[in-house]
């Protein structure tokens, strides 16, 4: 309905501009507008930018270029590099954190800054992360064996290299 609002102020407008000229000679028809008061479908041509994207994309040039995925094959060793980290709970907090931040998207890094390590239960890992959502389109999900249970390390593709963004732990019955 804007659009039918607006035709109808340009109409307006031209209508009351049209008295604003001067006198008028006698003999002088005034302008009569033809054709449809609302644009038809056909009335109206949108043309692309000169770039060929689409209407409203920012074209300022600030858009950094696409990043290529990483290698599915990274995935596995950086659950494992970060299963290792992890499962560490007799280093103090601060080292702790160093060795799995690196690992980590940087929310979930911050979000580690308040684990006390000591409360990790595992200390070791004690096999190969094993996927349970192959690395397919960004994300990729692996369970990795540890002595107190199996770690789940969520994992997505950021930049170009796949980073940790969420773990979960499940304690072996015992």
């Amino acid at each position: 309905m804007g659009w039918v609002r607006a035709v109808l102020a340009a109409a307006a407008a031209a209508v009351a501009l049209a008295g604003c000229g001067g006198p008028v000679e006698q003999g002088t028809a005034a302008p009569v507008l033809s054709g449809p008061v609302y644009p038809t479908a056909g009335a109206v041509e949108v043309s692309p930018t000169s770039t060929g994207e689409a209407p409203g994309r920012d074209d300022h040039g600030d858009e950094r270029a696409p990043v290529a995925p990483p290698p599915a094959a990274q995935a596995p060793r950086v659950a494992a590099a970060f299963a290792a980290a992890w499962a560490r709970p007799d280093l103090p907090t601060e080292v702790w954190w160093q060795r799995v931040a690196p690992h980590c998207e940087e929310g979930f890094a911050r979000a580690l800054r308040t684990v006390d390590p000591a409360q990790v239960p595992a200390r070791r890992v004690t096999g190969r992360p094993a996927a349970t959502r192959a690395p397919k389109g960004g994300a990729a999900v692996y369970e990795v064996p540890t002595d107190a249970g199996t770690l789940t390390v969520t994992l997505a593709a950021v930049n170009g290299r796949w980073v940790v963004t969420g773990n979960d732990f499940v304690r072996a019955v015992q």
